[in-house]
């Protein structure tokens, strides 16, 4: 479907089973012809008769992907990267840096397709449906085997969806531990890795929207997701409450790029640093609820979150 205001952009629901059908996209490796003469078609020559090289190693990179489609998967999950209800359009604090990056800055037709379930992003990467996965994705070692992980951008806390005065009085996974309580998480999230470490049973759902109904309709008493999500999506719904934020461990989400393309994840993190360095990515991201508490902390990098040891991260990271 095409959006009649920006030509360019466009999105489509994929549900588990078209995902399967897909054929792959395009990865935004066509090559433009960085030789070519200037728009109208004649050599551009200075003031002493020589061609302009249009190839000169000074020549705006951005030009490099003028043209080029890059296919971006988003999920819809406030704030970080959704569909709104109202323009139709995608939203969230990861598309406005990925419209940024790779729209202003890199030079790419973005065409922006929404996947429904949490479980089939990173496999629509490595199936080539999608070039980049814009979801505020958490790094871990597990996703690392399937994905290349731009640096951190942001860093996440947990909370719990439960009834109106938390009559369980849960705060942490500890306390879940041998409770008696039908608890949920999303299928694939970190939320639910963590709970099958401590050995805490707990079911799935494939979007946070069903985790919420869960827990509103009674079918769940604990719905566990990121504080940010929980507040954006549930925090003003009558009779729930979101608990307060706790640190499991350190949790930082980026963009997911394929395996293979190094190139462009390389690309993606100068500009990134670029943002960051500036303060302009606080800007952008700061309209969606995100402040400083949740930037990352100073020289944390994604090679860390993907090889060393959570614990041993969230004793030289997290503050006490």
């Amino acid at each position: 479907m095409t959006d009649p205001k920006n030509p360019w952009l466009r999105f489509g629901a994929l549900s588990a089973a078209a995902v399967l059908a897909l054929t792959a996209c395009g990865n935004g490796d066509e090559d433009d012809d960085n030789g070519a003469d200037d728009d109208n078609g004649a050599d551009v020559t200075d003031d002493n008769g020589a061609d302009d090289d249009t190839d000169d190693d000074d020549d705006d990179a951005d030009a490099d992907a003028a043209g080029d489609e890059l296919t971006i998967a988003l999920f819809g999950e406030e704030p970080y990267s959704w569909i709104d209800e109202e323009t139709g359009e995608p939203t969230g604090a990861t598309i406005a840096v990925a419209e940024e990056i790779f729209g202003e800055r890199m030079g790419y037709d973005i065409d922006i397709v929404e996947e429904p379930e949490w479980g089939n992003l990173i496999p629509g990467l490595g199936a080539g449906h999608w070039d980049v996965v814009s979801a505020g994705m958490s790094i871990n070692e597990e996703r690392c085997a399937e994905a290349a992980f731009g640096e951190p951008e942001l860093v996440y806390t947990t909370a719990f969806l439960v009834e109106e005065g938390n009559p369980a009085g849960v705060q942490t996974f500890e306390d879940l531990d041998g409770a008696d309580l039908d608890i949920i998480a999303l299928s694939g999230a970190v939320e639910s890795g963590w709970m099958d470490e401590l050995g805490i049973e707990h079911d799935t759902v494939d979007n946070a929207q069903d985790g919420i109904d869960f827990v509103d309709g009674g079918a769940a008493d604990v719905f566990a997701l990121t504080a940010v999500s929980l507040e954006a999506m549930a925090g003003e719904i009558e009779g729930l409450e979101v608990t307060e934020s706790f640190e499991h461990e350190l949790s930082v989400g980026a963009h997911a790029f394929r395996l293979d393309d190094e190139d462009l994840v390389e690309e993606f993190n100068e500009h990134l640093a670029e943002l960051q360095d500036s303060g302009e990515y606080l800007d952008l991201v700061s309209e969606f609820g995100f402040t400083e508490d949740e930037m990352p902390p100073s020289g944390l990098t994604a090679q860390e979150l993907c090889e060393e040891d959570p614990e041993e991260l969230a004793e030289e990271y997290l503050e006490d």
